[in-house]
This record gives structure tokens, sequence and C-alpha cells, in this order.
């Protein structure tokens, strides 16, 4: 079966499908609305740099990505490690997640898989994957 896929380098595939992160930031919109697979990235993200430009996140928020960047040996990548729904894209979103001068695509109805479906190649954009969940 084909499924849509979007791959997001870590930690924000985790927070994504943790649902932690409610919102993807991408420089093109997307018309697409459904469930998406999660596929975490072969790279991890510089978190740390981010965080020092963003002020407006929880403490526990702030735990997260800052542990995920330390312990980047216990993040998984190159797999899908879960879902989320995308319900909408916009440039405007309120979340703190939301980078200016980005397309937010919104997520909802996040799922974290028990057991995540390795050795996947990623690839830009939203892409199709056929395989079994």
């Amino acid at each position: 079966m084909k499924h849509k896929v979007l791959t997001v380098k870590q930690p924000y595939a985790s927070l994504l499908v943790g649902g932690v992160k409610d919102v993807e930031n991408r420089s093109r919109r997307t018309n697409y609305r459904g469930t998406v697979l999660i596929h975490a990235g072969a790279r991890m993200h510089d978190v740390v740099s981010f965080l020092r430009k963003r002020q407006e996140f929880t403490v526990e928020e702030m735990a997260v990505m800052t542990q995920a960047n330390e312990v980047e040996e216990h993040v998984l990548f190159g797999c899908i490690v879960g879902s989320v729904e995308i319900v909408g894209c916009v440039q405007d979103s309120t979340s703190p997640w939301a980078e200016r001068g980005q397309w937010h695509w919104v997520c909802h109805n996040a799922k974290v898989f028990d057991r995540p479906i390795r050795n996947v190649k990623g690839h830009l954009g939203l892409w199709d994957w056929d395989g079994d969940i």
C-alpha cells in the first residue's frame, strides 16, 4: 500500500510524532491533507543554535530538544518513526514552533510507532513509500 511520507531531521521528527511540535516549517506550501508518515532523516539538526534564537518554548519542550541534541546516539535515524495528520498549511501560525517566512504545515493526531520501520531512505518534499505499517 502506498503512503505519503515526509523526511524530517531529528530531533524534530521525534517531536512531531510525539505531539510536542505542532507545525513543520517548509519553504513550500502543500495542498495535501491527511496522514503522513514521518521519516527521521540521516542527520541531526543543530538544536542548540535554534534554541538560542527562541525564548517561547516551555521548559519541557526545551528539555526534550536539549536532551535529544546531547544523546544523539539514542535518537533514531533513517527510519519511519510515526505519523501525523496534516490539517492545514498557513504562513501565520501562532505556534512557538512556527518560523517566520516559512510555510507552516499544521499537524495533529501524532502517533509514535511501537516499532520503527528501519532502513528506509529519505527524500526531499512529500514522497510516496510502498510498504506495510
